[in-house]
């Protein structure tokens, strides 16, 4: 029997070896003479049955953790396979593909498995050395933690701001920008306008639009917009700071104990995602802020300890939430109906703040449409379907008939859609949608659309993926931060350009996009790893019968759900509510979940 242990130990271990190094290719296993890697390999096939050896046999399993472990397996062999060919050939090209496939999904399991489940116990039975000890520093934190935070904060925070004065600019701003004075966007050329007069348009957030180009323009009358973008920049900071330090204070509050503060408090100072999104003009940042505060306010109820003034509060935020995202109405759709069927005892008063805060939204947008606001295209929506018939345009073009063609060129310019087809974004192939197509002209579109559901299904399956992958997969990342000057406004005659200091910007750049590769400490703002560790935290509160939390949890979830819908794979700037909501919310969540 012993023996047999060993051979699973050993067979094990070398399974997750496989799965981890073993590099594949449409052709199979790829080796070169040059690889010197051996010795690594070896290392950590010692490593790993060192490990199974003593934890493979001596933990018990649980069956959601299991299955957990099995769905990170296929995240890791699906996210490799697209990673390498953009597509599901590494798993379906061959029957040896398909079988090896297997096997690094039997070797990853085993892993992950034993990981979940020695994370989890350790989580739950061992508590941490107190590295904090008593000082002048502690004790004025412990005095007035939230003052203390935003010192500290605005310490960590002011080398960016100094060297990325007024403000990082991306795309959107820059066109947000624009909008509000009074110069045409290719925003303008992707709806019919109700006003071709009224620049401004919904494509953005209004709200964040008057307020970004509002400040603008104030700098822009007075002689310098670069003054006008760092009032923003401020506000942005500001907001920033006081919501990370109101998390802080919150957790002390629930009794979470200073030492895991002062870590929270130390990845939202020293992590450089922060400080670099606080100076970047998107509307992500605010919108972030946002679902921090929301998450915050879901706990107090769930936990009833809510006041009177805090039915206010928790109204205006989600309204916000609504009116700084345009994906926002789907947190109140979707995370609200399940707390007003489980959280009775404040079911009225949920349901009255639902209530009001879709009267609020559908109020205005009525509002916008008064003020000859145009609202964004349909086309936003439906980046799913539009990838999967580029795909099958570039790929199966052959099976097209004629006919069908014609109907999809009246939607996507049929033509030049098998050149515009990215993988991993479909802002090329959405940019050139009719927008005068009519409902009928749609209807006949998404018939095509399903007759060639029916004939080439993996077609449509790898489109999809192959844009979201990143979102489940750790081991890629594309878009993570805006440093780098923008030229739009200059090219449009506005004097915004970055101070002197090119050597700090560098550095600062420099550190920020190369934190995500660290060892370790780069997972803080790894995507996939993000989303792992919400499907952890789902999972466990389950097995610890700590249901009512997953409440927290609910609004990362919609937001995932919204990038599997949007337009490009592994956007830092989409999955940055769950970044900031992290820190808080998993320290609050692990105190419930260990034993008492």
């Amino acid at each position: 029997m012993k023996k047999f242990k060993y051979f699973c130990i050993f067979l094990c271990s070398l399974l997750t070896v496989v799965s981890f190094v073993t590099p594949m290719n449409l052709n199979g296993l790829v080796f070169t003479q040059k690889d010197n890697s051996f010795l690594l390999y070896l290392v950590f096939w010692v490593f790993l049955f060192l490990y199974y050896k003593k934890y493979l046999y001596s933990l018990e399993y649980n069956k959601i953790f299991s299955f957990l472990s099995l769905l990170f397996s296929i995240f890791m062999v699906v996210g490799y396979s697209f990673d390498v060919t953009n597509s599901s050939d590494l798993l379906f090209g061959s029957w040896f593909l398909f079988v090896l496939s297997l096997l690094k999904i039997v070797g990853y399991f085993v892993f992950f498995n034993v990981t979940i489940n020695v994370v989890f116990n350790f989580i739950r039975k061992y508590d941490f050395p107190d590295f904090v000890k008593q000082n002048k520093l502690l004790l004025l934190f412990e005095k007035n933690p939230f003052v203390f935070s935003c010192l500290l904060l605005l310490i960590c925070y002011l080398p960016y701001m100094i060297a990325y004065y007024p403000a990082v600019i991306n795309y959107d701003a820059a066109n947000q920008i624009k909008e509000v004075m009074g110069i045409h966007t290719r925003y303008m050329d992707s709806v019919v306008l109700i006003n071709e007069n009224v620049f401004i348009t919904n494509f953005n957030p209004v709200i964040h639009t008057l307020l970004l180009g509002g400040l603008f323009k104030f700098g822009y009358n007075i002689g310098s917009v670069n003054f006008g973008l760092f009032l923003y920049s401020i506000l942005q900071t500001a907001l920033v700071i006081m919501t990370f330090s109101y998390g802080i204070c919150f957790m002390k509050k629930q009794g979470v104990k200073s030492k895991y503060l002062i870590i929270s408090l130390l990845i939202f100072a020293l992590v450089p995602v922060f400080p670099m999104y606080a100076m970047t003009t998107v509307k992500d940042v605010i919108f972030s802020c946002l679902i921090l505060l929301l998450v915050i306010y879901i706990y107090k109820f769930i936990i009833n300890d809510i006041l009177k003034r805090d039915y206010f509060i928790f109204f205006v935020i989600v309204l916000f939430i609504m009116l700084f995202r345009n994906n926002g109405l789907y947190i109140l759709l979707l995370v609200f109906p399940f707390m007003i069927i489980t959280l009775k005892s404040r079911r009225k008063s949920l349901i009255l703040i639902f209530v009001l805060s879709l009267f609020s939204y559908f109020g205005y947008n009525k509002l916008l449409t008064y003020f000859e606001i145009t609202n964004t295209s349909i086309r936003e929506a439906l980046s799913i379907p539009f990838q999967q018939t580029a795909r099958l345009v570039k790929y199966k073009e052959d099976i097209i008939d004629e006919s069908d063609k014609k109907i999809i060129d009246v939607i996507l310019e049929y033509d030049t859609l098998a050149d515009r087809y990215e993988p991993d974004l479909s802002d090329n192939v959405k940019n050139k949608y009719n927008k005068y197509a009519t409902s009928d002209d749609l209807k006949r579109y998404f018939v095509v659309w399903f007759k060639y559901l029916l004939k080439e299904p993996m077609v449509y399956v790898d489109a999809t993926l192959n844009n979201v992958y990143g979102y489940f997969y750790p081991n890629t990342a594309q878009w993570y931060l805006y440093n780098d000057y923008n030229t739009k406004l200059e090219e449009a005659g506005f004097d915004y350009h970055f101070n002197g200091l090119t050597i700090v910007r560098n550095v600062l750049g420099g550190f920020s996009n190369a934190y995500s590769r660290i060892p370790f400490l780069g997972l803080v703002v790894n995507i996939g790893f993000t989303t792992w560790i919400y499907l952890f935290l789902f999972c466990s509160l389950i097995i610890t019968k700590n249901k009512k939390y997953i409440f927290t949890l609910l609004p990362g979830f919609v937001l995932l759900l919204t990038c599997i819908a949007g337009p490009a794979n592994t956007y830092f700037r989409y999955i940055l509510p769950l970044t900031f909501t992290l820190p808080v919310i998993v320290p609050l969540l692990l105190k419930k979940m260990r034993y008492r």
